[in-house]
């Protein structure tokens, strides 16, 4: 028998390359959304830093105001609004209350308001027995705390 030689691997031809795509030109509506981004990323950002920078600039500045008084059967109710005028936040802010006349303390209530933001205000009220139109109201905060 007579051994027969493997006949040798032929080349292959190489693939013909693809030719690469072009790229299509970006469009404006993709550019328009790229800067939208752009701006929304940087001004929160820059709000961020600013927050940072200003936040805690001293205490909170608390103002208590009045508006007008309702009769109900359990007394006189006196809506209350504490206001802050600072960026800094205060947390259990206690108010007092106090009807006086002829100097004399005629009744006195105390009340609290659980957050009062910064540049921002919270109501509540007090419950008097007597009239207040009969009497002299003073308000007072007297504290808070930091949150």
């Amino acid at each position: 028998m007579v051994a027969r030689k493997a006949p040798a691997p032929r080349a292959r031809k190489p693939a013909p390359k693809a030719e690469p795509k072009a790229l299509s030109p970006t469009s404006l509506l993709e550019w328009a959304a790229a800067g939208l981004g752009l701006v929304l990323t940087l001004g929160v950002l820059g709000y961020e830093l600013r927050e940072a920078i200003t936040d805690g600039d001293g205490a909170p500045r608390l103002t208590v105001v009045r508006e007008p008084t309702e009769a109900t059967a359990g007394g006189f109710v006196v809506p209350l609004t504490v206001r802050n005028a600072s960026d800094a936040t205060a947390a259990e802010v206690e108010v007092r209350a106090v009807l006086e006349r002829d100097g004399q303390v005629v009744e006195e209530r105390r009340t609290s308001f659980t957050y009062v933001p910064g540049r921002g205000e919270a109501s509540g009220g007090v419950v008097f027995q007597t009239d207040p139109a009969t009497a002299r109201l003073r308000l007072e905060p007297e504290g808070y705390q930091d949150p």
